[in-house]
């Protein structure tokens, strides 16, 4: 979500007349785009704002924070840190340029933070990259209770879909190949009747869209519809981001997720069902207050059943003004356990995962140069696969793998 409001921001400061730079001490202005989901992403955010004071004093430099953190902790970004100069939420930067420039012409603080409908209509960011993201809804009207997202964002709401598919086009024209569907929870889609898998059908059928994928889907609101959809149209990728978060049905109900374990499950099995193939990926929570050790083997027996492609595993972080802040959370000694417990036994069965795929071939869209040696590359689940050749941005190619670099599949050209 983050990438796709940088794109946002990009474009319309271009459209003021910037130009984007990669070297900080080339800037005149310098935006930290902002997480709120945990408190070390605030964290790691604060302490790189405060390293920025010294360049803020050169020049006639414009030091601004965006984003979600810069809607939740406003008030303390205006007293403790008064060398920035421009405090922006994240409904707020269609005016950006008209606001930066307000800010080197008067010398004034600005701070915007009111949230309303926004969803950026009519602005359509380049694609810089061959893969890329749309944002077709913005906020959460969820409430998960341990969740950020409808306080710093709004709640939910749905782009109209000609604008949607106006970007895919955009977006397709120039060079992107991978587009995927953005938003805190796909599935609550609506727009004038337009539920979330006939828009799926509806930018799939948009000409030349090679790939097509989308996050995140929440699974008390998931809809058969998508798996049929996927089935039918060859360019949806078989990918599917289901958050688990807790494979305990008493923490789910704290949660305030909306479903159960085993409603979890069977839309598991559906899915592997009627998509053998699909890559099925989740998030999940461990040390959530009151969670008992006996509970978090639940999660970890959803696992071994499931056999995720992979999972972004996080330990519990309280986050004031969540219904969950006001519970005692567990020790932290016991938590770190847990999620170290937890990340382990999910590493081993992507490591067997991995290791499943030597011998056998996958269509590779390749992306960028690898780290060390050679061309990176996606699969149609998601997965990196690296060759140890030179390949163009954008190529195409069968690959088979051979090798396993850690949980990296290595492969040769078919």
């Amino acid at each position: 979500m983050n990438k796709n409001d940088s794109s946002i921001i990009i474009h319309l400061l271009n459209e003021n007349g910037y130009e984007l730079v990669q070297d900080p001490e080339g800037a005149d202005i310098l935006l930290v785009n902002t997480c709120s989901v945990r408190a070390h992403a605030e964290d790691r955010a604060l302490g790189y704002i405060s390293t920025l004071k010294d360049w803020r004093k050169n020049r006639n430099r414009i030091l601004g924070v965006v984003g979600c953190m810069a809607e939740r902790l406003s008030g303390t970004l205006t007293k403790d840190y008064q060398f920035v100069d421009l405090i922006l939420g994240p409904d707020a930067y269609r005016n950006i340029g008209y606001l930066i420039k307000e800010v080197s012409d008067k010398g004034i603080r600005i701070v915007e933070t009111s949230l309303d409908n926004e969803t950026y209509c009519g602005i359509y960011p380049a694609g810089l990259e061959i893969s890329t993201f749309i944002s077709i809804t913005r906020g959460c009207s969820n409430f998960c209770s341990y969740c950020v997202v409808p306080y710093v964002r709004g709640g939910v709401r749905s782009r109209p879909v000609q604008d949607i598919v106006k970007e895919v086009e955009n977006l397709v024209s120039g060079g992107v190949k991978d587009i995927t569907l953005l938003g805190q929870n796909v599935n609550e889609y609506l727009y004038q009747g337009i539920d979330f898998a006939k828009l799926l059908k509806i930018c799939a059928l948009v000409p030349k869209l090679f790939r097509l994928r989308f996050l995140t889907s929440h699974p008390k609101d998931f809809d058969e519809d998508v798996i049929e959809t996927i089935k039918t149209q060859k360019n949806i990728c078989e990918r599917f981001h289901l958050p688990l978060q807790s494979g305990c049905n008493r923490i789910l109900k704290l949660m305030n997720r909306k479903y159960t374990k085993e409603r979890y499950l069977d839309l598991i099995k559906k899915i592997k069902e009627e998509i053998p193939e699909a890559a099925i990926t989740t998030d999940i929570i461990v040390g959530f207050p009151t969670e008992t050790e006996e509970e978090f083997l639940e999660t970890l027996s959803v696992l071994e059943k499931v056999k995720f492609d992979d999972a972004y595993m996080y330990r519990y972080s309280a986050r004031e003004g969540t219904k969950a802040f006001q519970y005692e959370s567990l020790p932290e000694a016991e938590i770190k356990k847990r999620l170290r417990t937890l990340i382990d036994f999910q590493n081993r069965i992507i490591a067997d995962k991995t290791k499943a795929m030597i011998g056998k071939t996958y269509e590779v869209l390749f992306e960028a140069e690898a780290k060390k040696y050679g061309t990176r590359g996606k699969t149609r689940g998601n997965k990196d696969v690296i060759v140890e050749k030179n390949i163009a941005p954008g190529a195409v190619h069968e690959v088979i793998i051979n090798k396993v670099r850690g949980t990296t599949p290595i492969g040769e050209i078919a």
